[in-house]
């Protein structure tokens, strides 16, 4: 059976008011530790930012995520985003508990950058499998069917206006 976590879904709306930082970064280095208990693994992956769209900026943002793979052990939790070193993303993040930033509604907060063969433009594509999605104003449950895409730059423009007061 395919396990899914089931989080409200959000419009880019939610997504840039309900974010701390916004940021478009590319992951520079990646670690699993224990939590304090011993009973999870987090996973920092270092992001350097190349533009930052909301909140405060000092070139650098830690973004820990629930699951890895530690001594032999892996764990994984549906609907949480991977980050893999080198890899670019356009990131809507939220401060956790105890301090740290993460990813805001899971992997509805990552947009992934690729270049598009034929054109040669980046592209964000935004990929939510493991996640079920609740929609409170019509009380309904749905899935992405599959990853959706859409040009970078106007994007991001998009985020800049809606930022600013």
């Amino acid at each position: 059976p395919l396990l899914s976590t089931t989080v409200e879904k959000f419009t880019l709306d939610d997504l840039v008011q309900k974010s701390g930082r916004i940021v478009v970064g590319k992951c520079i280095s990646r670690e699993s530790r224990w939590n304090d208990r011993n009973t999870l693994i987090l996973t920092t992956a270092r992001f350097v930012i190349s533009e930052p769209l909301k909140g405060s900026s000092d070139g650098f943002v830690n973004v820990v995520t629930v699951g890895g793979t530690l001594d032999g052990i892996t764990q994984s939790v549906s609907g949480m985003p991977v980050f893999e070193p080198e890899e670019e993303a356009l990131l809507f993040l939220e401060p956790s508990k105890n301090g740290h930033w993460q990813p805001l509604g899971l992997s509805q907060g990552k947009f992934r950058i690729l270049r598009n063969r034929q054109t040669g433009e980046e592209e964000v594509v935004h990929s939510l499998s493991g996640l079920e999605l609740y929609d409170p104003a019509s009380r309904s449950l749905s899935q992405q069917e599959k990853p959706s895409r859409a040009p970078l730059k106007p994007m991001v423009e998009r985020i800049r206006r809606m930022v600013r007061p």
